[in-house]
């Protein structure tokens, strides 16, 4: 975690998104409700603008090559009643595949940038707005976002800042430059012209820069180097930035991409199913056990055991009430960051005797709306 520093005016919160392509598993879980109580939390303190739009990448070979991939294994097929299991079966079949070059993939690079969506991009976040709900989650997925910059204005742009090094002349890539701290050349844009999903999240990112005094940065560990670029550049254009990393959670005992398989028994709708819990219960039993009792680091493996014993203790917060999300106990679990951190609250939460302030605290880690869902016994 870096720049730490006094609330902001206006905060940009932008995490890195999850592709359209596969189930949402612990791993996922973990950031999204963590970067959700961090949202609710830090909007009582400040105004935050919260940039969330999976398809930004429609472009990037993870996207637009599966797509790719199902038009030509799979032509014709709606895809509606597909699982969200099948689709991630689907999705590891074409990570095992043999990589196609960029001119199979540019006319849909083409149409995503043009705002189309394939079927099966759609059936997946179809599928994930039914999981925001039973979560309780801010869906900003329907919300409209920026107007990307266009490439050869943000390559531009970095040129101008001493930010990149353009190879285009000579047939090869665009590439961020961050040497001066210590970090490698990234390819931004490849010698075959294909912009990668560093460029499409600077294209979002850069032209919101001007209205805000921070940008927070959520991101998983095994792209700390991209994000750590990112941070560079924003820094040096001018924007104060933060980052927070995020473990991937080990499912029995290995910590792993959904591409690897042994996801299934881990989905949201696998995990509900075996609660005997929903609503409120279910949503708040997960973020306690996904943020606090996983911690900062996830060094175990996730524990459905486990997560019933959360069920247990979130129905007992939930019996004692919910208040008012109180500004002043925010402020003060902030510090000196810009931002309210979730782990932070969670474990503030939980440690409080007086029901009351827990109560407070319960209304900004789960959000008014998810109290209109009936509560369920997790006994």
């Amino acid at each position: 975690m870096s720049g730490a520093g006094a609330p902001p005016g206006r905060l940009l919160l932008a995490p890195v998104t999850v592709s359209p392509t596969k189930p949402l598993t612990p791993s996922h879980l973990k950031l999204l409700l963590s970067v959700d109580v961090l949202h609710r939390a830090t909007s009582t303190l400040t105004d935050v603008t919260f940039l969330y739009r999976p398809l930004a990448h429609a472009g990037s070979r993870q996207i637009a090559g599966f797509w790719e991939f199902l038009d030509r294994r799979h032509p014709g097929t709606s895809y509606d009643d597909w699982s969200e299991e099948r689709i991630g079966d689907a999705y590891g079949e074409f990570q095992r595949a043999e990589r196609v070059p960029y001119a199979r993939l540019e006319p849909l690079v083409r149409r995503a940038a043009a705002g189309w969506v394939h079927p099966v991009s759609r059936r997946v976040v179809d599928l994930w707005h039914d999981h925001y709900r039973r979560l309780a989650l801010t869906d900003p997925m329907e919300a409209p976002g920026p107007t990307p910059m266009p490439l050869d204005e943000l390559i531009d742009l970095l040129l101008r800042h001493g930010l990149c090094v353009d190879g285009r002349p000579f047939g090869a890539p665009v590439y961020l430059d961050a040497t001066p701290a210590g970090l490698p050349l990234r390819t931004l844009v490849g010698a075959d012209g294909h912009a990668n999903y560093l460029a499409s999240t600077l294209a979002e990112l850069l032209p919101l820069r001007a209205g805000h005094d921070h940008v927070v940065l959520p991101h998983d560990v095994e792209i700390r180097t991209d994000y750590r670029t990112l941070a560079y550049v924003l820094t040096r254009l001018g924007t104060p930035v933060s980052r927070i990393e995020f473990p991937r959670v080990p499912l029995d005992g290995t910590a792993r991409a959904t591409r690897y398989g042994g996801w299934h028994a881990y989905t949201v709708d696998a995990l509900a199913a075996r609660a005997a819990a929903d609503g409120p219960v279910f949503a708040l039993g997960l973020r306690l056990y996904l943020i606090a009792g996983l911690g900062r680091t996830a060094r175990e493996s996730f524990d459905r055991r486990q997560l019933d014993r959360w069920l247990r203790r979130a129905e007992r917060l939930l019996a004692g009430g919910v208040g008012a999300a109180d500004p002043v106990a925010l402020a003060a679990l902030a510090g000196r960051l810009p931002y309210v951190d979730p782990y932070r609250l969670v474990t503030s939460m939980l440690g409080r005797t007086g029901g009351a302030a827990a109560g407070d605290l319960l209304a900004v880690v789960l959000g008014a709306d998810a109290f209109a869902q009936p509560i369920l016994s997790a006994s």
